[in-house]
C-alpha cells in the first residue's frame, strides 16, 4: 500500500520515514491493513496523505476510533507537522484536543460562523472562577452573596464566582486551607456551549 502511494508522487517520504510516523510494533508493520484495529487503520490512512508531503492538510475528526495510545501517536505527528511550518485545518467534537494543539479555533453554529478567535484569548474572556470546597463548608458557602452556579456533590460544594480574592479571603476567616479549595477557570469548553447558547437566543 505505501508503495503504491509512493509511485503516485515523484517527491515523497520515504519507507522508513513512514514507518517511523506511524511507530508501529514489528509485527504490525507485516500485518495486512485490514487486520489493523480501526484506531490503527486511521493512523495509517493519516500517514498516506502524508507521503506526498504536503503543505495543507484538512482533517475531518481525525482522532474518532482512536484509542488512547494511538491519539497521543497522531497528535504527536500533527506537533511535528505544525513546527515544520505545515498549515493544519481540522473539525474535532474533543475540546481538550482543540485547547491543547490549535492556534485558532473557528466556532460554527448551524453552519454560521459565530466566534473566530485562540484558545487563550477565548479563556481570557471568562471573568468568572469555579471554587471547589469539602462539604463541611456548605452552610457557610450558602450565606454568601457573591456566588452563582451552587452544586452540591456527596463530599464537595462547587461555585462560580466573579470576586475571588474577596471570597477566598471570606473563607480563610472561616479556617479554611490553601490546601483544601481548587479554584480553576471556565473551561474551553464551557466557553463554547455559552457561545452557542448565546447565538441560539
Amino acid at each position: 500500500m505505501i508503495n503504491l502511494f509512493q509511485g503516485i508522487y515523484s517527491e515523497h517520504l520515504t519507507l522508513k520515514e513512514v514507518v517511523s510516523l506511524l511507530g508501529f510494533k514489528k509485527e504490525q508493520l507485516n500485518q495486512l491493513a485490514g487486520k489493523l484495529s480501526g484506531g490503527q487503520k486511521r493512523l495509517f490512512a493519516f500517514s498516506l496523505c502524508l507521503i506526498s508531503k504536503p503543505e495543507i492538510l484538512f482533517l475531518d475528526e481525525p482522532t474518532a476510533g482512536m484509542d488512547t495510545s494511538t491519539r497521543q501517536r497522531f497528535w504527536e505527528i500533527i506537533s511535528h507537522l505544525k513546527k515544520s511550518g505545515k498549515t493544519i485545518i481540522y473539525s474535532s467534537h474533543y475540546i481538550e484536543e482543540v485547547e491543547h494543539t490549535a492556534d485558532r479555533i473557528i466556532v460554527l453554529n448551524k453552519g454560521k460562523l459565530i466566534r473566530d478567535t485562540t484558545p487563550y484569548a477565548m479563556r481570557l474572556e471568562e471573568n468568572s472562577k469555579q471554587i471547589t470546597l469539602p462539604i463541611k463548608y456548605k452552610s457557610y458557602v450558602e450565606n454568601l452573596t457573591n456566588i452563582f452556579e451552587v452544586k452540591k456533590r456527596i463530599d464537595a460544594i462547587q461555585f462560580q464566582t466573579n470576586a475571588i480574592d474577596q471570597v477566598w479571603q471570606d473563607l480563610q476567616k472561616q479556617g479554611c486551607m490553601i490546601s483544601e479549595i481548587e479554584i480553576s477557570n471556565k473551561t474551553l469548553l464551557d466557553s463554547l456551549f455559552d457561545t452557542t447558547k448565546e447565538e441560539i437566543k
